[in-house]
This record gives C-alpha cells, sequence and structure tokens, in this order.
C-alpha cells in the first residue's frame, strides 16, 4: 500500500491589477494567500481563523466538532444557517454532495493513509448518514464559506484570494487550471470577473491497496471511495457554491455531471486527460 498526499495547484493567477501586497498564512490544514490592500489583509485572516475555531473537523474544539459530538444543544445562528445552506445542496444535487459524510471518511480512513472497508461497514456508514444524526465534515464547503467571508471584511475593488488552490476574485484576474496529472502544466486559462474558481481532483489525494489506486473523493450515494478521473472545475458567483459544486460534479463524473451542470446553468469545466476537455454551455470560452 502507498500514500500520496498533494498541494493542488491547479489554480494560479497569473495576471492582476496591481495590488498593495499578497501575504501568506497556513490555516485550516492548507495556505491561504490574500492580495489585497496590506491595512486590510490582517482583519481578513483574523476572519478566516474565526471560520476555522468555527467549522473545522480537524480541531476537536471547533463548534461543529463539538455539535458533532453532542456537547451541544444547539448550534449557534451562523453554524445553524451554514449547515442548513449545505443540507440544500445535498438534496439539490440528488446526494452527490453530502455535508454529513463523515462515518465514510472514516470508514475509508481517507484522513490517513486510506483502507478498503468491508461491505459491511460501507451500508452501517450509509445507514448511519441516512439517519440524519451522522457527523457533519466541513471538507468540501469548508473553504468556500471561509472565503466569501474574508472577502466581506475587505473593502478594496480588487482582491485575490487563493486557499488551498480555491481562488476568489474581486475584480478581474487571469487563473490558469492545470493538468490534473501534472500540477505545473497549466492547460486552461480563464478570466474571474467577482467570482471564485474551485477545482476538485483526485491528483490532490490518493492511496493505492490492491492495486487499486482510489482519491479521498467518496461517492455518498454508493459509499465508495473514487478511482482518479481528471478533475472539474467550478465557477460560481459565491465561493461556497463553487466548493460544494466542483465536489459533486466530479461525485457525478464527466456525462451525469454535464447533464446537471448544463441543466442547472453551472459553469463547469471536466478535464478528462489533456486532450479530452469538456465545458458547460456556461463555461466561459478564451
Amino acid at each position: 500500500m502507498s500514500f500520496r498526499a498533494f498541494l493542488l495547484i491547479a489554480l494560479v493567477p497569473v495576471t492582476a491589477p496591481a495590488v498593495e501586497v499578497s501575504r501568506a498564512r497556513y490555516l485550516m490544514g492548507t495556505v491561504c494567500e490574500i492580495g489585497a490592500p496590506e491595512d486590510q489583509i490582517d482583519a481578513a485572516f483574523a476572519e478566516a481563523a474565526r471560520i476555522e475555531r468555527l467549522i473545522s473537523t480537524w480541531r476537536g474544539d471547533s463548534e461543529l466538532s463539538r455539535l458533532n459530538r453532542g456537547e451541544m444543544s444547539a448550534p449557534s445562528a451562523e453554524l445553524r444557517s451554514l449547515l442548513d445552506r449545505v443540507t440544500t445542496w445535498r438534496d439539490r444535487t440528488g446526494g452527490a454532495f453530502e455535508p454529513r459524510i463523515r462515518p465514510l471518511v472514516d470508514a475509508w480512513k481517507t484522513r490517513s493513509e486510506g483502507s478498503v472497508p468491508s461491505r459491511e461497514v460501507i451500508v452501517a456508514a450509509l445507514a448511519h448518514i441516512r439517519s440524519g444524526d451522522a457527523p457533519f465534515e466541513e471538507g468540501g464547503f469548508g473553504k468556500g464559506y471561509a472565503i466569501d467571508r474574508m472577502l466581506a471584511t475587505i473593502r478594496a475593488p480588487h482582491v485575490v484570494i487563493n486557499f488551498g488552490g480555491q481562488i476568489a476574485v474581486r475584480g478581474e484576474s487571469l487563473v490558469s487550471i492545470a493538468d490534473p496529472q501534472h500540477r505545473d502544466r497549466a492547460i486552461v486559462d480563464v478570466t474571474l470577473r467577482n467570482a471564485s474558481l474551485s477545482t476538485s481532483s483526485g491528483a490532490e489525494k490518493s492511496f493505492v491497496i490492491g492495486g487499486r489506486r482510489f482519491t479521498h473523493i467518496i461517492d455518498p450515494r454508493s459509499g465508495d471511495a473514487l478511482p482518479p478521473r481528471g478533475s472539474v472545475s467550478v465557477i460560481a458567483g459565491d465561493a461556497l457554491t463553487a466548493d460544494v459544486l466542483s465536489t459533486a460534479l466530479y461525485v457525478m463524473g464527466p456525462e451525469e455531471g454535464l447533464r446537471w451542470a448544463n441543466a442547472n446553468d453551472v459553469a463547469a469545466l471536466f478535464i478528462i486527460s489533456p486532450h479530452q476537455i469538456v465545458r458547460s454551455k456556461n463555461f466561459p470560452r478564451e
């Protein structure tokens, strides 16, 4: 068995109007970089740290972790509103996005070295999730929500935030989407205008057992960890939506995902291979 973890660098700003400074910090298990006027960056990082304390399931003291353990009778108004929003996306995507996926994450051990659980364990995890009492997992929406909250603290007309590979732009900036198998090789350029771009890829984290490679992305409908199959990028007006939908469309796969994106007017790009790139009808063409 082997395990590989990647910092996905599929999104890299390549041109942008001048900003005063760009600074980075390690937050929510990844690097967050903000390009904005210097006097506004500290407040944005402070807001990201607050969101980490609110929803990070990597921290035992976060509000979401304490809620998952049953240590709170009710969540705060902010957390309740957020969980209601992401639960709505579960319904809208037909279960391809599932905020209560933690039992399957634990079954597959995707937070550590990876493991293939028995079918009985998967069935039990699915039953726990469908009961409505399973713990929430912030992966798939946490970074997006943090980006939206950071943007809300910055007044400047032009801002670029790169949070672990998810980009959000106020104003306009050209970014590149990389070949998921060669993260240093840009293969699609796109101009973001007051929008966020999120990419989900099996290259970010994978493990091999019995000669089969699995990714950290799990299909909450079947309970199976998915194989590497390129990447999916989604552009949306807010970062939370982009974060959620890049995960959901990766779970759906290129055919189902493209149909869903077109039916729901979602701007999505599927990189199946460097020579097979499929855009939804709303994804911009440079």
